[in-house]
């Protein structure tokens, strides 16, 4: 979508956790590698060394010294992806802080906001919040519906609408903020 639309595209990532003993791990990390510029870096090393080769990001459960716990909330972490931080060059103390404090937070958030628009399973694709049914879908499937927004957006910006207002004035203060009936 970059190499063809360059800068009249955003790409915005929410996390559903379908299944959280096996990827709950992956999403905390994803947020604790993006607040240090490092997502697209996670992301890639969570599916190809974590899912792709066993479908597992960690045993889950922990014991924390007389309790059980997620091993994303305790002072350890989670053993893979604290591993991959680390290959990342990350600062693994603030890495596991922010997957035991704020991005639990945030995937409670994103997955609030993507079950209010009816979103069951990933992947799920929107642009400007039309849906784009079909799962991992190609790429030739979003081309029709980007042209489309683009076109809207343009028009918008003719009329007065600056560019860098459009997504928040236009789709996001007057579109849907959650699925009816």
């Amino acid at each position: 979508m970059v190499d063809k639309y360059g800068t009249d595209v955003r790409i915005v990532k929410k996390q559903l956790v379908v299944h959280p003993q096996n990827a709950m791990a992956g999403a905390l990390a994803f947020c604790a590698a993006a607040k240090q510029g490092k997502a697209k870096e996670m992301d890639d090393a969570v599916w190809d060394k974590g899912f792709k080769r066993n479908r597992d990001l960690d045993v889950s459960e922990v014991k924390d010294g007389d309790k059980t716990a997620m091993c994303w909330d305790t002072d350890k972490g989670c053993e893979k992806v604290v591993s991959y931080a680390t290959e990342l060059g990350l600062n693994v103390d603030q890495f596991k802080a922010d997957m035991k404090g704020d991005c639990q937070e945030l995937v409670k958030k994103d997955m609030a906001v993507l079950r209010n628009f009816g979103v069951q399973a990933t992947p799920a694709f929107f642009v400007n919040g039309r849906f784009i049914p079909g799962g991992a879908v190609p790429f030739a499937n979003f081309v029709p519906v980007i042209d489309e927004e683009l076109a809207k957006a343009n028009e918008a910006v003719q009329k007065g609408v600056s560019a860098g207002d459009y997504y928040e004035k236009v789709i996001m203060q007057q579109g849907l903020k959650k699925l009816g009936g």
